[in-house]
């Protein structure tokens, strides 16, 4: 009898699987890919090769001449295609397919929400709450990976709390609905290196140096070091995959940062 082949949904849970862990982590031994070869009735080792077969298609893994596996196949560059096409509805939905295969509903999956976040979902009906679901499901799962391409560390000081980091993103959320799950849009920043980006005091630019606005050294001359001053013409800490965007940096730099 031979071997079954890939169905779409399958490969959909994969590229979801992707987003999530450190290139390092495609192996047939890590936890999460044992669980989703599990879901999904394949082994583990045909998992892994598959993430591999993915990352060949990841244009961070293409520019340093990682080209992953030979003939990644028709189904592994399509998919990996959607995603990078249209990442706001391909992330969510496979991410609804995630919890579909483990028989449950995406507000089950995500169950940790707080009470008051669950009264105004019992208080929503139709398209209304199926909007607030998708909205809040796409904010955690741009966190996570985003946090998780950076090694949960913040790419311009390098702490590791996770408590003190954000999933920043270079073109606002509000302003680029297009790009709002993209993962090259993402920054894993502290809190305060986050709002100081947002507002402007911070710039990056495309080819990945920090500079800090001349308007901070009003600050006290110890905090304008420690916290500012001593990051400036650094290269940011680089993330695992997903480079950010250099034309989301520049335009960001061009438009916010405070010359």
């Amino acid at each position: 009898m031979g071997r079954r082949l890939w169905t779409r949904e399958e490969f959909m849970l994969v590229m979801n699987l992707y987003t999530k862990i450190r290139y390092g982590q495609f192996n047939n031994r890590n936890s999460e890919v044992i669980k989703l070869a599990e879901l999904i009735g394949k082994t583990p080792g045909a998992v892994a090769y598959k993430l591999v077969h993915l990352s060949s298609q990841d244009p961070y893994h293409q520019n340093r001449g990682i080209k992953g596996l030979a003939n990644p196949g028709k189904n592994a560059i399509e998919i990996y295609k959607e995603f990078q096409d249209n990442w706001d509805e391909m992330l969510y939905q496979s991410e609804v397919l995630l919890a579909k295969y483990k028989n449950k509903t995406i507000e089950q999956e995500y169950s940790g929400w707080e009470d008051a976040d669950l009264d105004i979902l019992k208080s929503k009906k139709g398209l209304d709450k199926e909007r607030w679901v998708k909205t809040r499901v796409n904010q955690s799962l741009f966190r996570k990976i985003t946090l998780n391409n950076y090694s949960n560390s913040c790419a311009i000081c390098g702490l590791n709390i996770d408590g003190l980091l954000v999933a920043s993103h270079i073109l606002k959320w509000s302003e680029n609905q297009n790009e709002r799950l993209n993962p090259e849009n993402g920054l894993c920043l502290s809190s305060i290196h986050d709002k100081a980006f947002e507002l402007g005091y911070i710039g990056i630019t495309g080819d990945y140096i920090i500079k800090i606005s001349e308007e901070l050294a009003t600050v006290s001359e110890e905090t304008y070091v420690a916290m500012f001053s001593r990051h400036q013409n650094q290269k940011i800490i680089m993330p695992d995959k997903f480079y950010p965007n250099p034309t989301f940096l520049d335009s960001h730099f061009q438009s916010t940062f405070r010359k």
